[in-house]
């Protein structure tokens, strides 16, 4: 739903569930994911313990609104007018950019919640729906926008794009995890962009 459609009541609902997890990555950052509590969290961010529950049924709830705000920003990103009507590698390439910039905001937030995510789907197994998932949501647009790159023909038609999307974003989320895991003060958006100019290019003559 767009926000410019939603109620008052819905926009305040909004707040304050980013309100709690505004407070919980604070937390987090600070004592760790678990030795961070709900009381704790709901102490500093001045709600009752049902408030939380309404938004969050659990603490790794928390983690999987992460994954979804991501989700809801690559959307958002596929509706921005300065991106849209680019050719389609600057259209790419300034997309995966924006979508790194976001990341770099707050690395060890990022990097600590990447973490739990991962260690929570091995430890539990829970049914996921995939297309929540910031990786399908992103393998879905770039796929979409190749497409549009062979309708305006300066994408090759002889290219198998569903290869080439999930390339790219293997590629994306391969540098998001070095970068992560990086104790170097390196820029995640100036690499990616590097690599889709190389991604573009080609290697050799």
């Amino acid at each position: 739903m767009k926000k410019d459609n939603m109620s008052l009541r819905e926009k305040k609902k909004i707040e304050t569930k980013n309100r709690i997890f505004e407070v919980s990555g604070k937390l987090f950052k600070t004592k760790g994911f678990e030795n961070t509590t709900i009381d704790e969290v709901t102490k500093e961010a001045g709600i009752a313990k049902g408030t939380f529950f309404n938004y969050f049924p659990t603490k790794e709830a928390l983690i999987f609104y992460f994954a979804e705000q991501k989700a809801e920003f690559i959307y958002d990103l596929t509706e921005n007018e300065d991106i849209k009507h680019l050719p389609t590698k600057e259209r790419i390439k300034k997309f995966l950019v924006a979508l790194a910039e976001s990341y770099e905001k707050d690395k060890d937030l990022t990097k600590l919640l990447f973490i739990e995510y991962r260690r929570y789907i091995e430890r539990s197994k829970p049914v996921l729906d995939k297309e929540r998932s910031p990786h399908y949501r992103l393998t879905k647009v770039l796929l979409d926008i190749l497409q549009e790159g062979i309708e305006k023909r300066d994408v090759k038609e002889s290219i198998e794009i569903t290869m080439a999307a999930e390339t790219l974003n293997a590629v994306y989320f391969h540098t998001l995890m070095v970068w992560l895991k990086s104790e170097n003060d390196i820029s995640f958006s100036r690499d990616i962009s590097a690599k889709i100019d190389l991604l573009f290019e080609g290697i050799g003559d």
